[in-house]
């Protein structure tokens, strides 16, 4: 009898606990993007907003039950526009001011808490670059990013929140990496 009150008792638990909305961590800048920006010349630039693609998750990812929500205002365009921008104010290569001007389009937006034993993340985004108005970069890319997940969904939400930021970080590194955006920075 008492096996059967805690049973029912920690299923309650769980259920009230998996109705929570969290907003997405704080975007960290990584150490590779600043080693890949520091070490590149180029000019600084100014980020404009971000839009999302018809039907791409904005809002909200779900987490077992639970989601994650984006930047300032709760959607995860800012969130991506917010996280380039910190990339370059940690890099001293931001100008809100600047005429070289990033924007872009989130093509995809995916997170995957589901599994015992892996978590997965895809983030595709379309980034512009404008020099005076006039396109010099337009370009798709997509990070891919997968982790050791746990069958505890108290486990499982917290690395797949912390690893959606590694993956936003993988997909920043891809694009100041990239040669062309490089050259039309410059």
């Amino acid at each position: 009898m008492r096996a059967r009150l805690l049973a029912a008792a920690a299923l309650t638990a769980l259920l009230l606990v998996g109705c929570v909305s969290t907003p997405a961590p704080a975007y960290a800048p990584g150490n590779d993007n600043l080693t890949v920006l520091r070490g590149q010349p180029g000019a600084k630039l100014a980020v404009d907003a971000f839009q999302a693609a018809p039907g791409v998750a904005n809002d909200r990812l779900g987490l077992r039950g639970n989601s994650m929500s984006g930047g300032s205002d709760g959607t995860f365009t800012t969130y991506l526009q917010q996280a380039l921008e910190a990339e370059l104010r940690n890099a001293n290569r931001h100008d809100a001011g600047s005429t070289l001007r990033v924007s872009g389009e989130l093509l995809a937006n995916r997170l995957d808490a589901s599994g015992a034993r892996t978590g997965k993340a895809s983030i595709r985004a379309r980034f512009v670059v404008t020099r005076g108005g006039a396109v010099a970069y337009d370009k798709p890319l997509q990070a891919d990013h997968q982790w050791e997940s746990s069958f505890i969904g108290a486990l499982a939400v917290p690395t797949a929140m912390e690893n959606y930021v590694a993956t936003l970080q993988k997909l920043i590194g891809q694009l100041v990496a990239d040669p062309e955006f490089v050259q039309a920075t410059r």
